[in-house]
C-alpha cells in the first residue's frame, strides 16, 4: 500500500522539476532576442582548405556573445550574428587574424 502512495508523490515531484526547467528556457530566449543582436559578413582571404575554415569557426565559437555563425570555403566568407553588448566586429576580426587570417567587413546588418 505504501508503495501505490509513493509513486504518484514521487511522479508529483519529477513534473515540478521539468517545469522549472521549462520556465528557465524562456529567461534565455529572451536574452538572444535583444535589440543588440547584429549580423556581420566577412570577407576572409588566407584561407586554403577547409581546414583553415574550421580553425576560424572554432575560434569563433569560443567568442561570448557570438550567438550563430557560419564559415565557408570555398567562397570564404564567415557570416556572424553576435550580441553586440558582449563583443564587437573589431574582436571578431582580432580573432580571426590571430588565427593567421584576414578579415574585411562586406555587409553589416543592424
Amino acid at each position: 500500500m505504501k508503495k501505490l502512495l509513493v509513486l504518484p508523490v514521487l511522479a508529483l515531484f519529477l513534473i515540478s522539476f521539468q517545469a522549472n526547467a521549462q520556465s528557465n528556457n524562456k529567461e534565455v530566449q529572451k536574452e538572444v532576442t535583444s535589440k543588440d543582436v547584429k549580423t556581420v559578413t566577412l570577407k576572409l582571404t588566407g584561407i586554403t582548405c577547409a581546414g583553415c575554415s574550421n580553425a576560424i569557426y572554432n575560434a569563433l565559437k569560443e567568442v561570448d556573445g557570438v550567438l550563430e555563425h557560419s564559415v565557408e570555403y570555398p567562397g570564404d566568407i564567415a557570416v556572424i550574428e553576435f550580441d553586440d553588448s558582449k563583443t564587437s566586429i573589431k574582436a571578431l576580426k582580432l580573432i580571426i587574424e590571430e588565427k593567421g587570417f584576414k578579415a574585411e567587413v562586406v555587409k553589416n546588418k543592424v
